[in-house]
């Protein structure tokens, strides 16, 4: 009996993974601005092949599984994603419509994220979650840019926080350590610096 409840419990919060990461691609911080998945969508009228969504390494790293994506989403209650029919594809409801790419939203989002490296890069995505989680209202987002999805993890990533006042708390700890080693913090718009072509907008 506890073999099986370990089980279940395994299985929901696996899946309670997967949906939280495709709301973090399709989500209004991401999707906007996100030129792959943005080329995707036009496609066919939002969907997005599950098989296209398995080469995202963070997500692939939870499953490679496309059936269990499918039904991780298709159980999911209040979700802003949804599945077909053929559990073969992915799109954000279209009743929650995504913003227009806005170049003062996308300035909001840079000024409350910070760029933190210093991880090993053995670190696995459910460790990188955890360790997130500690520091409250924030999510992981992209290691990289998005044509270099496939690339393995390289050390380092961005906390992007409810409101600025959070990451200004974050960045001003005296120290913050995974595992022992200290991670390096940075505001994402100094660390951008000569990157803006990497973003949709010269916000500088």
């Amino acid at each position: 009996m506890a073999s099986s409840l370990k089980h279940v419990t395994g299985a929901a919060d696996r899946d309670s993974r997967i949906v939280k990461q495709l709301e973090f691609y399709f989500s209004d911080t991401n999707l906007p601005y996100d030129k792959f998945l943005q080329a995707k969508i036009r496609l066919n009228d939002g969907w997005v092949p599950i098989s296209v969504l398995l080469t995202f390494k963070m997500l692939k790293s939870i499953t490679r599984d496309s059936a269990v994506i499918a039904s991780a989403v298709k159980d999911a209650v209040g979700s802003i994603v949804e599945v077909d029919e053929t559990g073969s594809k992915i799109r954000r409801k279209p009743e929650i419509a995504a913003p227009a790419p806005d170049r003062r939203l996308f300035k909001d989002i840079v000024q409350r994220s910070i760029y933190c490296s210093g991880f090993p890069r053995t670190t696995t995505v459910d460790e990188l979650l955890e360790f997130a989680a500690t520091f409250g209202d924030n999510v992981i987002t992209k290691t990289t840019p998005m044509r270099f999805k496939s690339q393995a993890f390289k050390g380092a990533l961005y906390f992007t926080f409810s409101t600025k006042d959070e990451a200004e708390k974050f960045l001003a700890r005296e120290s913050v350590e995974y595992n022992g080693v200290e991670i390096k913090r940075m505001w994402e718009s100094d660390f951008l610096g000569d990157f803006n072509a990497y973003s949709p907008f010269n916000y500088a």
